[in-house]
């Protein structure tokens, strides 16, 4: 079973905590791929995987080429090592029972429909572990690129994750590519996940005057949402006539996020500019990389 999967993991200035995180899934797959994206290196935390984990390929990038480059250096040379399956993971994922997950894989390898598993990443101290693997699973239309099992030859054949996206969007575009080509995606809910989304800020509501803690993006990340998004939604145009339609789309990416950014978010002026500026690049047709 373990010749079956290799692992790619991509690091992005980590903190020593990562090395657990790794650790909940690396000595269960033949190989592990760690892709360095830092501009700060923790040799701590390198040095340390090295010496546990005699199955680890480190990948130094020294540079940040984004998530969609980095998921690729990872996905191509576990081809070029002959493996039929990834799992691609941040490094704040961590896993609660990866063993059923390996399970799983080997019962369900064999479909040839099937593109993406995917982990439950809503994972709470409350949720009941399965004492045996459960392989049920529910096709969904998308996940995040975190704790997924990738089919190594659909990757390679609609072409990988599209690196014009930097960071953003770059695992919503791949399972729409997935999906045009007329592969699955599943979820299997029972296999448990700790991810983190976003950064995590505490807001008093000022009618209720209730402490709530909410999901929030800086500048540089909604300059690239904006630009991207509508990138995606132009190239998957026929998926998004279909879900949601144009006054929908603008509407949600405009005049939804922009309310919400002046009411409830720090650093307004920056993120509107940010917005704004992502709306330009993309009637530019610039991507890659942009420091805002």
């Amino acid at each position: 079973m373990t010749n079956l999967c290799a692992a790619t993991v991509i690091l992005y200035n980590p903190e020593d905590d990562v090395f657990e995180n790794i650790i909940s899934y690396a000595d269960d797959v033949a190989k592990i791929i760690v892709v360095d994206n830092s501009t700060q290196h923790n040799q701590k935390l390198i040095s340390k995987l090295q010496e546990r984990l005699p199955n680890l390929l480190y990948i130094d990038n020294k540079a940040n080429l984004g998530i969609a480059t980095a998921l690729n250096i990872g996905c191509n040379k576990a081809l070029e090592l002959g493996y039929e399956w990834i799992l691609t993971m941040d490094q704040d994922s961590r896993f609660i029972n990866f063993p059923h997950y390996l399970s799983c894989l080997q019962e369900l390898q064999n479909d040839k429909e099937i593109a993406i598993l995917a982990a439950n990443t809503n994972y709470n101290e409350t949720m009941d572990i399965p004492s045996q693997a459960e392989c049920q699973k529910r096709e969904v239309l998308s996940a995040i690129t975190s704790a997924n099992f990738v089919n190594l030859q659909k990757f390679k054949e609609v072409g990988g994750f599209d690196e014009k996206l930097f960071i953003d969007l770059v695992d919503y575009d791949f399972s729409l590519n997935m999906n045009e080509a007329g592969y699955k995606i599943y979820e299997l809910p029972f296999i448990y996940v700790k991810h983190s989304l976003g950064e995590v800020f505490h807001r008093k509501n000022l009618i209720t005057r209730k402490v709530r803690a909410k999901i929030e993006h800086n500048p540089q990340r909604v300059y690239y949402f904006t630009r991207n998004y509508l990138y995606v939604a132009a190239k998957h145009r026929k998926h998004f006539e279909k879900q949601l339609g144009l006054l929908k789309t603008l509407n949600m990416l405009f005049i939804h996020q922009i309310t919400k950014i002046l009411l409830y978010e720090d650093q307004k002026l920056k993120k509107l500019k940010a917005k704004f500026l992502g709306l330009f690049h993309y009637l530019l047709q610039k991507y890659g990389k942009y420091d805002i």
